[in-house]
């Protein structure tokens, strides 16, 4: 979505994994997860050429961004949602192990992306798209009415709530 987002508003567009992966800005792999660790603080300085004033627009595709991409140079954050149920069937047709699924499963229950760029950034920046039953194109179009401001951002995620209806997704809280 962010590659696309990003073409469509004639912004630039990084990966941040790859660009932490090519350039190395990284401490260390952690096992259990198969992932690296980004060094943030390398990362960051990596990134201020990026977010320069006379830089062009700037769309940052990552999981992890506080901390990296500066709040004072920040416009908008999008923390993209997706209903556990069809986030498990996702994973699963990407043949992702158990463990991963379960971590990525939780940390969508509870709010974890969502809560940590609103720890970060300011709270009227960032911004929930649910992108469970939509298609990139129209996520993509909701993103860029909502940064046109034709469309404001009032979408509110409680996955918790769904766990009342749907008791099957506390196995994913157990730890």
């Amino acid at each position: 979505m962010a590659k696309m987002l990003a073409r469509e508003i004639g912004a630039e567009y990084l990966s941040l994994g790859k660009y932490v992966s090519d350039h190395r800005l990284f401490s260390g792999v952690d096992r259990k997860r198969k992932t690296q660790v980004v060094d943030v603080i390398r990362t960051r300085g990596r990134m201020r050429r990026f977010t320069k004033s006379d830089a062009p627009p700037l769309i940052v595709d990552t999981h992890h961004p506080e901390g990296i991409v500066r709040n004072n140079v920040t416009t908008l954050v999008f923390v993209l949602r997706c209903d556990p149920t069809v986030l498990i069937r996702r994973l699963q047709r990407k043949k992702w192990y158990q463990e991963k699924i379960r971590e990525n499963v939780m940390a969508e229950i509870l709010d974890y992306c969502f809560i940590n760029a609103q720890s970060y950034y300011a709270s009227e920046k960032v911004v929930q798209l649910d992108t469970s039953w939509s298609s990139v194109k129209s996520s993509v179009k909701t993103a860029k009415n909502i940064l046109s401001g034709t469309k404001p951002p009032s979408l509110r995620v409680d996955w918790l709530r769904k766990l009342e209806k749907d008791p099957s997704l506390s196995k994913y809280l157990r730890c």
